[in-house]
């Protein structure tokens, strides 16, 4: 008896471990659900793997080519030095709504990039030259220049991040390190082998720089040899699709001034990183590479970004020629704020003087509101309360004043000037005969100034023969 029950539950435990419980079955699907996640996910990504694979390979080459000879903890340190001196030799577009929406473009591709471990503790910045000429460059510690001329010529807000991604990738390949380490070494600065390191680095970099011309040119016309670009173009494409945006927009408007410099050459970008067809087949194989994905729409901060810029004063046209060196015997560089009536700028001029102004910049005319915004040629408005009623309002304006006497108020002892003044138009550009003797002072042609914001920055050009009458 005991041995038919036993044989009889023998067929029903084989019937149990054929057809497990109701229980047994939800663990085994529990347990099998990440796995065939997984799967799917390796299935269903695998075709963007390769694209991942070459950038990471464009991590590798600094170590490869062993030619960095500065550290990033110096670098840091170097980069401000550097942006300050670059800074000093052009005229950057000083807008706050222009530079708030650059700066928050360039570092959200920073933020979402796969590769931002290779720039940890750099000070990111992003400044737009005040210049038609199509450019853009990156220097060390993480300080990239975009000129006017390049973003204008961007029609997307993914063009315009594809550029400032492609200058990202130049320093998280560490090419321009290398580069700079590469000559330091060619012109003897340093030793093989030595670091560039602190106050002696510096004094090492700067003979570099000084042997091309000084900083900004040694940065703006750096040239790039056709495998550093490759991957740059593999950082930018990357960068581009980490960050939400569409990585064609890179390629579309790096072929756009292709096209236009074939007919008339305009782009220094192009020519410091050479493009041809074997660069062109290359970008748009790894455009194949990219998964599926569906791009947001353009912003429309950057449309609004695009019009602002477009609506400021064009810097100084080409068909002026900058003043010879012969013509004037000294130059003076002066700031205006938008928020001061006039600047003093501690010159005495005489009558038959003539002074060429060269401005740029611009202010608001109501702080907070990019609509008010002009540049040294002013808005589109007239009031009868300027100081000068037929120029447009927020215009950058002159007055000479010629002081005939001084005089206290025996009541409240303030000092009474009595003057005689000139005001006269400068704008973005102008050569301007002084009419009488006095002192010179610069200023917005607006008679309330206390709620403006920005500045001008003035080259005056001082005349060598300093009385025509």
């Amino acid at each position: 008896m005991r041995r038919l029950k036993k044989s009889k539950t023998k067929p029903k435990e084989r019937k149990n471990m054929l057809f497990p419980s109701p229980s047994a079955i939800f663990s085994i699907y529990f347990l099998l659900l990440p796995a065939c996640y997984l799967l799917f996910s390796l299935l269903f990504f695998s075709n963007c793997a390769p694209v991942k694979k070459s950038v990471l390979k464009a991590d590798e080459v600094p170590q490869m080519k062993g030619f960095d000879l500065i550290p990033k903890s110096d670098e840091i340190f170097y980069g401000q030095r550097i942006a300050s001196d670059i800074e000093k030799e052009v005229d950057i577009v000083e807008d706050e709504f222009l530079n708030n929406y650059l700066d928050e473009l360039g570092k959200k591709i920073i933020i979402l990039s796969h590769f931002r471990y290779l720039v940890e503790g750099f000070e990111w910045t992003f400044k737009i030259i005040d210049s038609l000429n199509i450019n853009a460059f990156a220097a060390l510690g993480g300080k990239v220049y975009v000129s006017r001329g390049l973003i204008e010529a961007a029609k997307t807000e993914s063009e315009l991040a594809g550029v400032l991604a492609f200058e990202i990738g130049h320093i998280m390949s560490r090419q321009i390190h290398q580069r700079i380490s590469q000559n330091a070494v060619t012109q003897g600065t340093v030793l093989p082998g030595e670091t560039i390191r602190g106050e002696r680095g510096l004094d090492s970099l700067y003979q570099v720089f000084e042997e091309e011309g000084g900083v900004f040119k040694y940065f703006a016309h750096l040239k790039y040899y056709p495998d550093e670009v490759e991957e740059a173009d593999e950082f930018a494409l990357q960068n581009c699709f980490d960050a939400g945006f569409n990585p064609r927009g890179f390629v579309n408007v790096a072929n756009r001034l292709w096209e236009r410099e074939r007919q008339e050459p305009s782009s220094l970008w192009l020519r410091r990183n050479p493009w041809s067809l074997k660069r062109q087949e290359h970008l748009l194989s790894l455009l194949n590479l990219f998964p599926p994905y569906l791009f947001t729409e353009e912003s429309s901060k950057f449309t609004r970004f695009k019009t602002h810029l477009e609506s400021l004063s064009v810097p100084l046209p080409k068909k002026v020629e900058e003043p010879s060196v012969l013509e004037y015997t000294a130059v003076h560089r002066q700031r205006i704020l938008g928020n001061v009536n006039w600047t003093d700028t501690a010159l005495d001029v005489i009558k038959g003087q003539e002074i060429y102004f060269k401005a740029s910049g611009g202010i608001s005319l109501q702080k907070g509101n990019p609509l008010a915004y002009c540049g040294p040629d002013g808005y589109n408005l007239k009031t009868m309360q300027q100081p000068l009623s037929d120029k447009n309002i927020g215009a950058l304006i002159g007055k000479i004043s010629q002081l005939i006497s001084i005089e206290i108020d025996e009541e409240t002892e303030e000092e009474i000037r009595h003057e005689i003044f000139e005001y006269f138009f400068i704008g973005s550009e102008n050569k301007v005969r002084m009419n009488i003797s006095g002192h010179l002072y610069l200023g917005i042609n607006e008679n309330i100034v206390g709620d403006n914001s920005g500045e001008f920055k003035v080259t005056l050009y001082l005349s060598r023969d300093k009385i025509k009458e």
